[in-house]
């Protein structure tokens, strides 16, 4: 069925000429070639689709051969936009910081190439509205962690270094070094996924050489300087044979998976893949090989009453053993799209959600512990793409919104009571069990995080002449009752991350979870500057302190700078010293507010100063003029000037940050 276009557009997108059909590369391999990314944004390299999945030079980073359609011109609004929308500046710095970051590195003549992070490149010409259309920016509200990732992500180092061609595995490691990676990575990183331990007999497959590479991150630096180039050289040439091969086996869809979760640290200063693209990738590798039915077939064979035949019994193991690598795949897609603006390709499905037995502990083994906890990961990422998808339509609908969220709290809260007692009541897999309850409070985080973006973005559409985070519902204020719960997630994720006294297996985690990690710090970055600017007093409590050891501890346990711990170390501590700048100076303790104890049933509007000696405060605000606070910036998620001082910091304490860092 062919795709249907909207003739009736404006602006009509031009056919290609046949100069312009494709890329070079994608014309001699006679593949589909496609541009999703849209127009870049001043000097930013763009490669189409094929070529940035496969890592490759695309012709199209020549900005004259990239054939785009004509530029729409800007709709002018009718009405002109109200005042205190054009003080909402502070996440359109962040926002095109994070869509226009060049692939440029400082040329390093070591062999680990760190990353640079030069703000004069990145900086923004001008703002506009973070609600604009504009497909150059990243909405930090609307992605927050999309927007993370463009932070802390390694950009190609254009003198990248590369080995020469090797012939195998066997040609890099001897036969006891590859048994040694290979169990390395079956009890430190295959945990992560849920995922039943893997065989440690190597046949230099695909599945082999990628687990190989992954866990040679814990060679000493003088040893992985050695052996990474050469592993990542040899990963990359069977990657670009497998990632096209129309049936994979279902060892080579396990290797893209774990591509996707952890980013090879080898030291070339090559650009890091998408693993949201490589995921999309492997999904759709494994929707063609119906994995996804596999759920459906076993099923059927398990309510056969007449008993199985050999055959059949082989079949259902076959039948399990797909199904478990599905749910593997549907997990991680949503782990990797989660709060970054795509809607995964695979589903939970209903008879997915039959295979999982929730209604019982499981047997107390490592198999149906990791089993049980695959059931609790799924269905808990389910709960939350659901909550993600629900939308306030208008002001009015505050209410209904707002119970549509609290349910949705307290459907996943009542799903933590099965998997808070799992590192308690079983000795396997207690680390990644204590792991699950940072992953719990990333996603409240992420519902609360999307039930105050909705609330502000309609509020400030329909009721402009009110400020949004003044809206009540079942007699709370919103914004605080919301916000409330979203600082103790964030602050519940920095907890468990620093809790564990197991740094070696902490160093071991996807990629992705630093980036929540950062996220949740950065939460509280907001939710500092928020409390300063509506009353001029601190937050209060020990989140401070927990940034400032969150700091140390990444670069504590990073492995080398292009590590994903480092990276997010490094973005974390240039915020922190621009809220050092940025926040009020030390006063008595009585300038401080703790916003956990507000009474947020009672919670009096803060735009009226003369109810700021009623009961119900503590510790109110003194208010000069209320109307000079809004106007110096009424956007409770920071502004340009935090941002600005944070690109500083990105240059300034790059030195500082690389040097903390083990290489």
């Amino acid at each position: 069925m062919k795709r249907a276009s909207a003739s009736s557009s404006e602006y009509p997108v031009p056919k290609r000429t046949k100069a312009g059909q494709a890329c070079t590369a994608c014309r001699r391999q006679k593949s589909r070639c496609e541009i999703l990314d849209g127009r870049p944004a001043p000097g930013v390299k763009i490669r189409c689709h094929r070529c940035k999945v496969l890592n490759i030079e695309c012709s199209f980073e020549n900005p004259h051969l990239i054939p785009f359609p004509p530029a729409i011109p800007p709709i002018q609004p009718s009405i002109p936009s109200p005042p205190e929308l054009e003080s909402h500046r502070g996440l359109n710095t962040l926002a095109t910081v994070a869509s226009s970051r060049p692939n440029v590195e400082e040329p390093a003549g070591s062999t680990i190439h760190s990353p640079d992070f030069r703000s004069k490149e990145r900086a923004p010409t001008a703002t506009a509205p973070i609600w604009g259309s504009s497909v150059s920016r990243i909405d930090w509200t609307a992605t927050p962690i999309l927007a993370i990732q463009e932070l802390v992500r390694c950009p190609r180092c254009e003198t990248s270094t590369q080995p020469h061609n090797v012939g195998g595995l066997e040609d890099i490691l001897s036969p006891p070094e590859i048994t040694s990676l290979l169990e390395i990575f079956e009890t430190r990183y295959t945990p992560w996924l849920s995922a039943q331990p893997g065989p440690l007999e190597y046949t230099n497959s695909f599945l082999d050489i990628v687990r190989c590479t992954i866990a040679s991150r814990e060679l000493s630096p003088t040893a992985r300087s050695a052996v990474a180039p050469q592993l990542q050289k040899l990963t990359e040439a069977v990657f670009l044979r497998e990632i096209f091969n129309p049936q994979p086996s279902l060892d080579s869809i396990t290797a893209l998976l774990i591509l996707s979760v952890w980013t090879p640290i080898c030291g070339t200063g090559v650009e890091a893949r998408d693993g949201r693209l490589l995921i999309a990738s492997t999904v759709s590798a494994a929707m063609n090989l119906h994995l996804q039915h596999a759920s459906k077939r076993a099923l059927s064979l398990r309510a056969q009453k007449d008993g199985l035949s050999p055959d059949q019994q082989a079949e259902l193991v076959g039948c399990i053993q797909k199904w478990r690598l599905w749910m593997h795949l549907s997990i991680s897609e949503s782990m990797q799209c989660l709060g970054t603006g795509r809607t995964p390709v695979s589903e939970f499905s209903k008879q997915d959600q039959d295979m999982l037995d929730l209604s019982s502990l499981p047997e107390f083994s490592l198999s149906a512990v990791r089993e049980y906890r695959l059931a609790l990961i799924a269905r808990m990422f389910d709960m939350v793409e659901i909550a993600l998808k629900l939308r306030l339509e208008s002001a009015a609908d505050l209410g209904h919104f707002f119970e549509q969220i609290n349910e949705s709290i307290y459907s996943l809260e009542g799903l933590s009571r099965l998997f808070a007692p799992l590192p308690v009541i079983t000795p396997h897999d207690t680390f990644y069990s204590q792991m699950l309850l940072a992953k719990y409070s990333a996603c409240r985080l992420l519902m609360m995080h999307h039930a105050l973006r909705e609330t502000r973005t309609i509020h400030e559409r329909d009721t402009p002449q009110m400020p949004w985070f003044d809206a009540m519902a079942g007699g709370h204020r919103v914004s605080m009752f919301w916000g409330r719960i979203a600082l103790m997630g964030a602050e519940s994720i920095l907890t468990t991350f620093l809790a564990t006294s197991d740094l070696a297996l902490l160093s071991t985690a996807p990629d992705n979870f630093f980036v929540t990690i950062a996220f949740a710090s950065t939460w509280i970055f907001v939710s500092n500057f928020s409390v300063h600017q509506l009353g001029g007093s601190k937050l209060g409590g020990a989140s401070e302190l927990l940034q400032s050891m969150t700091i140390q501890r990444l670069n504590q346990i990073a492995h080398s700078p292009d590590h994903a711990p480092a990276r997010c170390g490094h973005v974390l501590s240039a915020a922190m010293n621009a809220w050092q700048r940025r926040k009020p100076e030390s006063r008595d303790s009585s300038g401080s507010c703790d916003i956990l104890d507000i009474p947020y049933a009672s919670f009096q509007p803060i735009s009226n100063p003369a109810l700021a000696g009623k009961e119900g405060y503590i510790n109110p605000p003194s208010y000069q003029d209320s109307a000079n606070i809004r106007a110096s910036n009424s956007d409770l998620f920071m502004d340009d000037a935090f941002w600005t001082a944070f690109l500083q910091n990105l240059d300034s304490d790059t030195l500082d940050a690389h040097n903390s860092v083990p290489t």
